[in-house]
């Protein structure tokens, strides 16, 4: 029992043209507000980082807020209010905006593309290693005008400054443009399969759902308040401890570290242990099925043992050993690989049959689109300096892993799917070794990291819980993907004029901004120049832990598939690794020990009952955090971050 059951089809006689005339003026007006609201939280005043997680707590306020405005101009009859089904696409639309804009997507190629040419110096010899093999078309290598950008106290509207950066927005915007086109291709060919055929849940569309009912009978439930007014107490507390620490606060997060407990080798490799009680994360944890919620927080425990097998037998000689970011790459790309093994009859059903009259276009012409998107960016990786045919495995196991993050939230309900250090970037430098590759190869390794770095702000899952959230509201398919890449367009264009206007004017090297946006983001250079002064071999040992990954990953979801039964899921050792399960182990662990309880002891009824709680708590921490990034906002400074 992974979600309540589907609300009652509210647009089904709603026509095409008519949906896209009232949502388009809404998306532009509402898309940069919310990026504005997101450059505050997270580059400018650096509270949260909303954007890295599955269910972005600004887009689900922003919903709230738009629900209780519609609902108010309905009582008073001023205006036709907007159906549970355009709610329902606003949020994906705002979701997929934040992701766009997120920590792990533009904000790491705006830090990108002048950093290396006003932070070169003779010390670290970028000048001559690499900065003449960047393509000038895509960086911005005006110093003039990157000095206004780092320092601040200049405006972007000087010609010579809006000019630097025209023609590398413009063609990153091509880019982007085609990159989630080819998401857009691949969900809808893969949409019947996973949403009919197999039955996902789609543990996270269910809270967007719930809050947007046109009955409103969440809002008259008694849990849903009790568990707003729990998140907003914590929450409440703790920030004003934030601001008077005299006040007392709850203790939710802390460390274990094991260093100081047992300091003796092999069980100080353990290290230290983060944990975090998150409402939001319970209420979101609550949705999972059982197996793999538990998959999360076992797995995490047992790559901390990995960790401490590995120092017992002494191969912690090398640090990067036992390889968790490539160990997960392997997990989602053999998940990714079996998952379309099996969908391959379905596919061709897609490609053979007659169109059908559910699906936005012929599932033909989605074949050819991905086709087209994915030899049009072959071609780019080519352009700037990968041999085609490494440019064209870069970029399927691109789309691979984007496939298994957008199945793990369809049907894992994955509250977060970072993959620091991993991905193709890192990937084939450590299997291929960096000495066989030439340094313009590597310079163009090193320029596509922008979307490779962590996957934590990715756009695809969005895309296919836009269409299922649809479905399940009777919305027509057939506009979503203009939408959706309208929503990309304007995404772009109204972040890269945000950000640049504030940098220009507050300076991106300054104290005014406090976020990452010249340290954390731009670690591909010192990355970069180490490749090219001291060259690698290709790491034989990382190549054997990927493949043990990789045949562990296939062997259980054959028996997951064949006999089921298994109490493990794959996606929990990948999932695992990740920099966000540091800190939401605890609370799945939580959230699974209370599902496992009520389903015990109550069944699917007494499960249903305690599901406006759930969703109260998840609510409340959004609102809740919103208003504390208000209050950070007029007081220009951090105040209680919800987030990690």
């Amino acid at each position: 029992m992974a979600a309540p059951s589907a609300t009652t089809p509210s647009c089904i006689a709603e026509p095409p043209t008519r949906l896209l005339w009232r949502l388009v003026p809404l998306m532009v007006v509402l898309v940069p507000f919310n990026l504005a609201w997101v450059l505050q939280l997270e580059v400018i005043q650096f509270v949260s980082w909303p954007t890295i997680l599955a269910v972005p707590m600004n887009a689900l306020a922003l919903l709230v807020v738009l629900t209780g405005l519609n609902r108010c101009l309905k009582a008073l009859g001023l205006t036709s209010p907007l159906r549970q089904g355009e709610l329902v696409l606003l949020y994906t639309v705002l979701g997929l905006s934040s992701a766009i804009g997120g920590t792990d997507f533009l904000q790491v190629l705006v830090s990108m593309m002048g950093y290396p040419f006003f932070f070169a110096t003779p010390e670290n010899r970028w000048r001559d290693l690499f900065l003449p093999l960047l393509p000038s078309a895509l960086t911005v290598q005006d110093k003039n005008a990157l000095q206004g950008f780092y320092y601040g106290d200049a405006s972007l509207y000087r010609r010579d400054h809006f000019a630097a950066w025209l023609l590398p927005c413009g063609l990153w915007l091509l880019f982007v443009s085609c990159l989630v086109t080819a998401m857009v291709c691949l969900c809808l060919l893969l949409r019947r399969r996973w949403s009919e055929e197999e039955r996902l849940t789609y543990p996270l569309i269910w809270v967007p759902l719930q809050v947007t009912e046109e009955a409103g009978t969440l809002w008259r439930t008694a849990m849903f308040w009790w568990g707003i007014g729990t998140a907003v107490g914590v929450t409440l507390i703790n920030g004003l401890h934030g601001l008077v620490p005299s006040l007392p606060q709850l203790p939710l997060r802390g460390q274990l570290d094991w260093t100081q407990l047992i300091p003796q080798r092999p069980w100080n490799a353990l290290g230290a242990m983060p944990f975090g009680i998150y409402p939001f994360a319970i209420g979101l944890g609550i949705f999972m099925p059982l197996d793999l919620s538990f998959s999360c927080w076992f797995f995490y425990l047992v790559h901390r043992l990995e960790r401490v097998m590995v120092a017992a037998l002494g191969w912690d000689v090398e640090p990067r050993v036992p390889y968790f970011p490539e160990q997960a790459t392997a997990t989602w790309v053999a998940l990714c690989l079996f998952l379309l093994w099996h969908a391959r009859a379905s596919l061709w059903r897609s490609w053979t049959a007659p169109p059908l009259s559910d699906e936005p276009l012929p599932l033909r012409w989605a074949f050819f689109g991905f086709a087209v998107c994915f030899l049009l960016l072959t071609a780019f990786g080519w352009f700037i300096g990968l041999p085609l045919g490494l440019s064209a495995v870069y970029f399927a196991l691109y789309f691979l892993l984007s496939l298994s993050f957008t199945r793990a939230r369809a049907e894992l309900g994955a509250i977060a799917h970072d993959l620091p250090f991993g991905g193709p970037t890192n990937v084939l430098t450590t299997l291929l070794g960096t000495q066989r590759l030439a340094p313009k190869t590597l310079t163009a390794l090193a320029l596509l990291y922008w979307f490779n770095r962590s996957y934590g702000s990715h756009p695809m899952p969005f895309l296919l819980e836009g269409m299922r959230m649809a479905k399940e509201t009777g919305v027509p398919l057939r506009p979503l993907p203009a939408l959706f890449l309208g929503t990309t367009v304007v995404s772009f264009v109204a972040f890269f004029w945000l950000v640049l206007d504030l940098m220009y004017r507050l300076g991106a090297a300054t104290a005014r901004v406090k976020g990452d946006i010249v340290r954390y983001y731009v670690d591909i250079y010192p990355q970069l120049q180490a490749w090219l002064t001291v060259p690698t071999l290709p790491r034989r040992d990382a190549a054997a832990w990927m493949t043990g990954a990789f045949l562990g990953t296939w062997a259980m979801m054959h028996w997951r598939w064949r006999q089921g039964g298994l109490p493990f899921h794959p996606m929990g050792y990948a999932l695992a690794s990740n920099w966000s399960m540091d800190y939401l182990w605890c609370s799945l662990l939580i959230s699974w020990a209370i599902k496992a309880a009520l389903l015990h002891y109550g069944g699917a009824q007494g499960y249903r009952k305690t599901v406006p709680l759930f969703v109260g708590l998840v609510v409340g921490e959004a609102v809740a955090a919103s208003c504390w990034g208000a209050v950070s906002l007029v007081l220009e400074r951090p105040t209680y971050s919800f987030w990690p």
